[in-house]
């Protein structure tokens, strides 16, 4: 697979080559700091909270988590194929949230590693779940657990010794194979809004994460010092999941469910 190879390249990548091309990120991957230290603008304190907004605003990633683990339960058949990976996708938003939560408390690359980790594994169940689509059960499960192990890598990398690229060929690689997988689904639906559907959704909701996360400071400025568009990042990366713990009833009510059960396959 073209991301994997891109991925295990991204690896050999120095950063002071990448430094000699005016690419200079720090381990936080970000490209300047600001003068409180910090990659994100607002760093604002109140209650005791350090950073509070940027804080409190990974409380819906636990909501959301434990809601779609809960939905789980109650909707998924045991013998589907997506229970697996969409369980993984949802208790990994729930570690993003506590990974999260301590990184922007005390915002420095070694709590990073701890934020990342369950970002790791929320990309692992995310694309576990769309490989559960196309591919036999041992497929998607082993490639779930390859993206957990190279999420895990990607992680720490910025910390022993530098390489933040392995990270950003990992999220946005991912992110491709999601978009290729929403346009296959939509295409097989002849044209039609489908319950696979909210994969676009997804989609959406993670390019507007990073859209307003690129734009922390200048969204703190327009809004007057009210929210920080990292504040928003959150929020937005929350929602994403939204849409596929809706659609997950029909996995075990709509026509064409056999296409995800291992009956229908072995």
């Amino acid at each position: 697979m073209l991301w994997a190879m891109l991925w295990c390249l991204s690896l050999f990548i120095d950063p002071q080559w990448l430094a000699s091309l005016g690419v200079s990120l720090n381990a936080h991957g970000h490209t300047h700091l600001h003068a409180h230290g910090h990659p994100f603008v607002d760093a604002r304190s109140w209650w005791g909270i350090p950073n509070t907004l940027d804080v409190l605003s990974n409380w819906p990633m636990l909501w959301v988590g434990a809601w779609g683990v809960w939905r789980i339960h109650l909707t998924v058949p045991r013998t589907s194929l997506a229970r697996r990976p969409a369980m993984l996708a949802f208790a990994g938003l729930v570690l993003t949230w506590a990974g999260s939560t301590v990184y922007h408390w005390h915002p420095v690359p070694a709590t990073l590693v701890l934020d990342r980790l369950g970002m790791a594994v929320t990309f692992a169940g995310v694309l576990g779940w769309a490989a559960a689509d196309r591919l036999q059960v041992v497929w998607a499960t082993r490639f779930a657990l390859g993206v957990m192990v190279a999420g895990g890598v990607s992680a720490a990398l910025p910390v022993w010794g530098g390489h933040v690229m392995p990270w950003a060929v990992l999220q946005f690689g991912g992110l491709a194979l999601v978009v290729a997988h929403a346009a296959l689904s939509l295409r097989e639906g002849s044209g039609r809004w489908t319950f696979k559907s909210p994969w676009l959704a997804l989609v959406g909701f993670y390019v507007l994460a990073k859209w307003v996360e690129m734009q922390d400071e200048q969204i703190f400025l327009w809004t007057h010092q009210l929210i920080a568009g990292h504040t928003l990042k959150h929020l937005a990366a929350a929602c994403a999941l939204i849409p596929l713990a809706v659609s997950l009833a029909g996995y075990g009510k709509m026509p064409g469910q056999q296409a995800f059960t291992r009956n229908a396959i072995y």
